[in-house]
């Protein structure tokens, strides 16, 4: 009987320890850096594009303007929204199967939606794409159902390819 109470005793012990674990990691979510693409736009003028990622390996184009006044769009909660996503790599790391699971700022899990349809935001067999400047681009719709910092995990053929961290703001 003992040795159950202090079987039991350990197993809450470690389930808090692993709870507060994945909450502390979810309070150091620092929102993924932006970065500029240079354009020519179809009048001439120069430009550049603003994305939000890891430079040379994945960014999603969330503004564009001239050269020095680009500004970024905000991420807005329950707006469905269009979305370029770049890819930088090998093409065996960035075609095939592409998904993308959002994790909130309460660690909770979940797809990524379609404009409100609730289904898993994913593609199958995605090939080589490039644009601006990268390997590849997948244009996507996102929402996301809540304000504050998003973790999004990016997989190619279930392999987690990157992760990017956004600030959904309320409306």
């Amino acid at each position: 009987m003992r040795n159950k109470i202090i079987m039991l005793i350990s197993v809450l012990l470690l389930m808090t320890l692993v709870g507060c674990k994945n909450l502390d990691e979810n309070k150091k979510l620092e929102e993924s850096p932006t970065f500029t693409l240079p354009v020519t736009f179809h009048d001439g003028t120069k430009g550049e594009y603003v994305l939000i990622g890891k430079e040379g390996k994945v960014g999603i184009l969330v503004g564009s303007g001239n050269e020095g006044e680009a500004v970024a769009t905000r991420f807005i909660a329950n707006q469905p929204n269009k979305y370029m996503w770049h890819f930088w790599g090998e093409e065996d790391k960035i075609s095939g199967d592409f998904k993308v699971v959002g994790i909130d700022k309460d660690g909770k899990e979940h797809p990524v939606l379609l404009s409100g349809n609730n289904t898993v935001w994913q593609y199958s067999n995605v090939s080589i794409s490039p644009n601006n400047g990268a390997d590849s681009h997948i244009p996507s719709s996102m929402m996301f159902p809540t304000s504050g910092l998003w973790k999004l995990k990016i997989y190619f053929n279930d392999q987690l390819f990157e992760e990017l961290v956004i600030n959904v703001e309320e409306s």
